[in-house]
């Protein structure tokens, strides 16, 4: 683009006048390149400013859903182990009839077995709280700080509650539970098991445990309420959408590609195996699959671990971005493998009772019933051996490829 200048008339009739036109073009054209280039680094810095807002807004936002999701199951949990715990004391003349699921629960209720999540959970993203000032001032909205402020401080008088509050210690210490468990051999037996939970049932302790529940729920709604009402009001001061936020939670800088037919093919496992439960998918040209899932099992009742393992087979389809899977419930097996264990020989009625229970259908085989169709969103990483599934309003899934 060629830019002409005007010189001003006074400046024409000077005898120098070439070299003042020249000296005034390169003042000009100097005050206009330093206009420029810190106009053009101003709006690339607001840029990186408001992107930094964003990212560290989502992040806080995040984090309270997350805590959210969290109390939810303390107070799902306390609301099923108190209501257990309550029949049992109503019916604690037949409790060699109630099934040691239901006596687990319970002992898992007053115990402090299940109690190391509450303990923990500020552990969540506390490198929040240590960000520098001027991380916080990007925020630059009031109100969004003030609600963040009020989450950290509820947060944390919550965690106190879990820590020194009486109304949330359990009944029984880990010593005491320590000692029911690896003292005696009382509770290796059905009948064991059932006299070791009556007189737990009979301890005032446990009495007033309950007694104290209606305000251990009582902190977890106020909680919830109000965590819930300024997460709402925050993505409405930031601007940030449900789809905003499912994409940062589901990582929006992947690098990922459509799954074609034959990346699909072959055999994948469960990113979140561990040493006692792994899936293991097939998906084979003719578009067919099968899911095998192992569970390894140990009791106090044998050494070593029982297999248990169950699987189910279907048909699969690409449509679009999405696998679609149609379960076959007919093909549903299971088997338990009890070559890894050795017992006592007094304990064979009992290890017959335990691979009884394991061959109950599972959970998520008995979800299928109703709908054995599933839809999930698919991605896969450049590498073509990393897949991810989502199912809507369910956290994505992740599977790396063994063959």
């Amino acid at each position: 683009m060629n830019v002409k200048f005007k010189i001003p008339m006074s400046a024409r009739k000077l005898k120098e006048g070439g070299m003042l036109k020249e000296l005034l073009l390169t003042i000009l054209a100097t005050t206009i390149s330093i206009v420029l280039t810190f106009g053009t680094s101003r709006i690339i810095e607001k840029r990186q400013a408001d992107r930094d807002r964003r990212l560290l807004a989502m992040t806080i936002i995040n984090d309270m859903d997350e805590t959210i999701t969290c109390v939810r199951d303390f107070l799902e949990d306390e609301n099923n182990g108190y209501n257990i715990t309550i029949w049992l004391m109503e019916n604690m003349d037949c409790l060699e009839s109630v099934s040691d699921d239901t006596l687990q629960a319970f002992f898992d209720y007053v115990t402090p077995s299940s109690f190391t999540q509450q303990s923990q959970f500020m552990k969540n993203d506390e490198n929040i709280l240590t960000m520098s000032q001027d991380s916080w001032r990007t925020l630059s909205d009031r109100k969004f700080f003030s609600n963040v402020q009020d989450f950290y401080n509820y947060k944390a008088l919550l965690n106190r509650q879990f820590e020194e509050s009486v109304i949330f210690r359990k009944p029984f210490t880990d010593e005491e539970q320590y000692q029911m468990m690896m003292g005696t051999d009382e509770m290796s037996t059905h009948e064991g098991y059932v006299e070791v939970c009556r007189r737990m049932l009979k301890s005032v302790r446990v009495k007033r445990y309950t007694d104290f529940y209606v305000y251990r729920v009582y902190d977890y709604e106020y909680f919830l309420l109000s965590t819930y009402k300024s997460n709402e009001e925050n993505k409405f001061l930031m601007n940030i959408a449900e789809q905003d936020m499912e994409d940062f939670i589901n990582g929006s800088h992947m690098k990922v590609r459509k799954v074609r037919e034959s990346d699909l093919v072959g055999t994948w496992e469960s990113a979140y195996a561990t040493q006692d439960y792994r899936i293991v998918y097939e998906y084979r040209k003719d578009h067919t699959f099968t899911i095998d899932y192992f569970s390894y099992w140990t009791d106090v009742a044998f050494k070593g671990h029982l297999m248990q393992r169950y699987s189910i087979a279907g048909t699969w389809a690409i449509a679009g971005d999405s696998l679609i899977k149609v379960f076959d419930m007919d093909s549903y097996r299971m088997a338990i493998d009890d070559s890894g264990i050795t017992y006592q020989p007094e304990k064979a009625d009992e290890i017959e009772i335990i691979k009884k229970e394991m061959l109950q259908m599972p959970e998520i085989i008995e979800s299928l019933k109703p709908n054995p169709r599933i839809s999930q969103a698919m991605n896969i990483d450049e590498s073509g051996t990393r897949l991810q599934l989502k199912e809507p309003g369910r956290r994505a899934g992740h599977s790396r490829k063994i063959k």
